[in-house]
Parts: C-alpha cells; structure tokens; sequence
C-alpha cells in the first residue's frame, strides 16, 4: 500500500461536450468506469471519486468492488474543478497523505505512466516535502498530478475552474516528468474529442 490517496474528478456538467461524459460508452464500458478500474489495479490508500451533476446516476451505473473506494458528493460542482478538490479536502481528517489528482474524462491514460509517477515519488520520498509531480508529453504538462501532504492545506485558497495549478508555486520543487503517453492531456472535451478517444481504442 502506498501513502497516497487517489483522487478522481467527475463532478463536472460535461456543458461543451453536450453528452454527459462520465457514462459515455467506450469498448462497452462508461468512460469514469475505465479511469477507475485503471486507478484502483494500484494499491493507493485510498480511491476517491468526486461527483456531482447527476451524481446518482453515477453511482447506479458503476460499481466499485474495493474498500479503498468512495465516492465523494461536490455539491457546489457549478463553481468549476477547485470546488472538488476541496471536496476532497473536506473529507480528509487529519491527512497525512499526499494525493494523486486524476481527470476522469482521461480514459486513455497508460498504467505505466502511474507507475513510473508513483516510483519518482516513491524513490525521491517526496511524500512528505512541498512537492508537485507533473506528467508531461512533448513538453505539456498533464494528468496525474501529484501534491504532496505539505501542500494540501494551500488548495484550501484555490478558486473558479481552474483546479490546483495556484497552489503550485509553494513547492519547493515541482518535478516536470517526460513521458510517452499522449493520454497525460487527451481529455473529451468536444465529440470530436470523445470521437478520437473511441478510434484510439479500438
């Protein structure tokens, strides 16, 4: 078990795609379903998936077998992607834990780029320190994003849409990692982009 926790966010209203995007099939499965089986084949601490426009829905159409998993309720999910982060924070209780933030329309994100995230930070015992760890592909940052302990009560200051990247400037280090995964910044954004995604995985 590694002292990190996984963080899933799903709590979008999927507005420019104009399809709910969390339960939009790909190879017969909802697209969240794929991100978190991928997640939890990982032995985090703990798996949280953060929902909130039709967060019922969600939760009837993907079942999750594993003690780790939760799902979290963002019920301010209109404000944009910091509000789930501090949805996240809110249910931490004396966190110790740094976090692995993933974007849950990310489906074609490699497990191997998990693993080779984790290892850096697991190698560079950075679970403790002010640290960022970023996944990039030809020189572009993306998802997974790692933040340590010492940095989670910074994302308790964080607004609007723009999720963490506010916070990032505290660190003491923020470690810019190359890998071969285009899927670190491919997101379903438009249905050109949920098209792409299907024609990948085929």
């Amino acid at each position: 078990m590694v002292p990190i926790k996984a963080v899933v966010l799903a709590a979008g209203v999927s507005s420019r795609m104009g399809e709910f995007k969390p339960l939009l099939p790909i190879e017969g499965k909802p697209m969240l379903e794929i991100v978190l089986t991928k997640v939890l084949s990982f032995p985090f601490k703990a798996v949280l998936a953060v929902v909130g426009y039709k967060a019922d829905e969600l939760r009837e159409a993907i079942h999750v077998q594993d003690d780790r998993f939760n799902w979290i309720i963002n019920e301010h999910f209109l404000v944009g992607l910091s509000s789930s982060i501090k949805a996240t924070i809110d249910s931490f209780h004396n966190e110790s834990s740094g976090i692995l933030v993933f974007l849950g329309d990310q489906p074609l994100l490699k497990t191997s780029t998990i693993d080779q995230i984790l290892k850096v930070i697991i190698e560079k015992g950075l679970a403790q320190s002010k640290s960022i760890v970023q996944p990039t592909f030809n020189g572009t940052p993306g998802h997974p994003v790692f933040i340590s302990a010492p940095m989670i009560p910074y994302l308790k200051t964080i607004n609007g849409d723009q999720g963490a990247k506010p916070i990032f400037k505290y660190a003491d280090q923020h470690i810019y990692l190359p890998i071969d995964d285009e899927g670190t910044i491919i997101d379903v954004d438009t249905k050109q982009d949920y098209q792409k995604i299907v024609n990948h995985s085929k």
